[in-house]
């Protein structure tokens, strides 16, 4: 195996000291394999105890074999992956950004490192991390969704909508995007389609009481009364059969 100088800027092989470079498998002065023979076995540990749930002892195995081999690709994105489920977004973005320094068409880095801009409340980068995912994989639904999402929360709504309108054509399960394009629509006074969208939101989705409340909304400034009260009608059973209040539920 290699071994690392106090400063961090030298290699050597651990059994005779010759200065190493990080690609060397092998030591030019006496044969020593240089790599870590179980990385792949660590990584595979690690991945048997998240699955597990054993979130401790997958971390553990992680920064073991981070220790040995810094660079690491997947093993960096997965601790990224552990600290992000353990709620420490700092850590998951350093380790996010340290896979996609060698690998920058990792598409699932780009799009986990913009999940993690955005619960850090961090949009432009946010932003920026989606847009790079979907350079690589423009048909990453996923992607266009959680962009729409970042967009809406900065008001810029006519990109939003663009995006959410993609994810719900690429994966037409995304029924939240319906419930938000027809937000969209509603604040730029576009009613019409806004009830088009709450609609097609409350045909798919059961109980997708946001989108109901809305559309009774839109039917009562329409002066359509009857069609209102029958929607609101079912937020409150709603409300009732979920045991929250009418006001909530409204």
């Amino acid at each position: 195996m290699m071994t690392r100088s106090a400063s961090g800027d030298q290699l050597r092989c651990s059994r005779c000291g010759r200065l190493a470079n990080e690609e060397d498998k092998f030591c030019a002065e006496c044969g020593l394999f240089l790599r870590d023979a179980f990385t792949d076995q660590r990584l595979l540990l690690a991945l048997v105890h998240e699955k597990n749930g054993h979130s401790r002892e997958a971390r553990r195995e992680l920064e073991r074999l981070l220790e040995v081999e810094p660079d690491n690709i997947l093993a960096n994105h997965l601790l990224g992956t552990l600290y992000f489920h353990q709620g420490t977004l700092d850590l998951a973005i350093e380790r996010y950004e340290k896979a996609l320094e060698h690998a920058p068409r990792f598409v699932l880095g780009h799009y986990d490192l913009g999940v993690a801009w955005y619960h850090r409340g961090n949009m432009p980068d946010a932003i920026r991390s989606f847009r790079k995912c979907l350079e690589v994989d423009p048909h990453y639904n996923a992607a266009h969704y959680r962009l729409a999402l970042s967009l809406f929360h900065i008001g810029r709504l006519g990109s939003a909508l663009e995006h959410f309108e993609e994810a719900a054509a690429l994966t037409p399960e995304y029924l939240m995007a319906n419930y938000h394009m027809g937000v969209i629509h509603e604040r730029r006074h576009e009613t019409e389609q806004a009830a088009l969208s709450f609609q097609r939101n409350i045909d798919e989705a059961v109980g997708e009481v946001s989108s109901i409340y809305h559309l009774a909304m839109i039917r009562q400034a329409e002066g359509n009364l009857e069609a209102a009260e029958e929607l609101l009608a079912r937020t409150r059973e709603f409300a009732k059969a979920n045991g929250i209040s009418a006001n909530t539920a409204g």
